[in-house]
């Protein structure tokens, strides 16, 4: 930074004038931009904007709802492509999951909203993107099997893989520093009951959250029945740090053939792989202090 002004120094005592000066001072302001563009600022350091509360992205909703929202289990709702959803984002939130599920015409969705308080400093993006990241501690998530008479985990492998061609899982990053504006990760998790299942990752940070879009990225089976084709199925979550806690906002959506759906029953199938991915992003969450 200060090499310039020792040039300007010494040009203006061998060649005295105007001329000399104004070619300095270019020089120093082309010195100081290629400081800039070569140092641009990353999405992590932009200025903190206002947190948003709850009620601002979803106003009205009735006390029972309110209170299910700020439960552990969270407000969950199961509806067909035909009905409407039960949430619905403030038109000018800039919240919209909807329409990245619809784009896969699913045949059942279901719907889900939580708020979960800070345990210790408020959190920001940054943190929420590194809980995210941590792709190896869904599998440390149990549920209850009744045929096999205890707690199991619903997906016994979960982990980040090479690409989408490549199916060598690699380890999880180390914490990041600096909050990307997309990225894109391959991940398998072996399914107790559909076996191994692959999906594709788009991470995209907004101004306020991060929206993360999963889709299967490989036909699903169950037993010898192809139950799902490639790229048919959606999971997107909306994440945001606000006044009350951060919020988790998300729909997952599924086209099978209709003869399937009461078969493995699918609400209860989707419902149990929903709260399964709300209690990895809670246990991560409350382990920033």
């Amino acid at each position: 930074m200060y090499l310039f002004p020792h040039l300007c120094h010494s040009i203006g005592m061998s060649v005295i004038g105007r001329k000399a000066i104004i070619a300095c001072l270019v020089l120093f302001a082309l010195f100081s931009a290629s400081t800039v563009w070569a140092n641009p600022v990353t999405p992590a350091l932009r200025p903190a904007v206002p947190r948003r509360s709850f009620a601002q992205l979803f106003p009205g909703l009735p006390l029972d709802q309110l209170v299910a929202v700020f439960s552990d289990a969270g407000l969950r709702n199961t509806f067909r492509s035909t009905e409407n959803p039960l949430l619905r984002p403030a038109p000018n939130s800039g919240i919209d999951v909807l329409s990245a599920v619809m784009e896969r015409s699913p045949t059942q969705i279901v719907e889900a909203l939580v708020v979960i308080p800070y345990s210790g400093r408020p959190l920001n993006m940054l943190d929420t993107y590194n809980v995210i990241g941590r792709i190896q501690n869904i599998s440390d998530q149990l549920v209850y099997s009744p045929s096999r008479g205890g707690f199991i985990p619903l997906f016994e492998q979960s982990s980040r893989l090479e690409g989408g061609r490549r199916n060598r899982p690699i380890p999880d990053p180390p914490p990041a520093t600096v909050l990307p504006v997309t990225e894109t990760v391959y991940i398998i998790l072996r399914d107790t009951f559909f076996g191994d299942t692959y999906f594709r990752g788009v991470l995209t940070a907004g101004i306020h959250g991060i929206t993360y879009n999963m889709t299967n990225n490989a036909a699903v089976w169950f037993l010898v029945f192809p139950v799902m084709r490639a790229e048919r199925f959606s999971a997107v979550l909306y994440i945001e740090p606000i006044a009350e806690g951060t919020l988790i906002y998300g729909m997952a959506g599924i086209d099978i053939p209709p003869f399937l759906i009461d078969r493995i029953n699918l609400d209860f199938q989707i419902n149990r792989r929903v709260s399964v991915l709300i209690n990895w992003l809670r246990e991560g969450l409350r382990s920033i202090h």
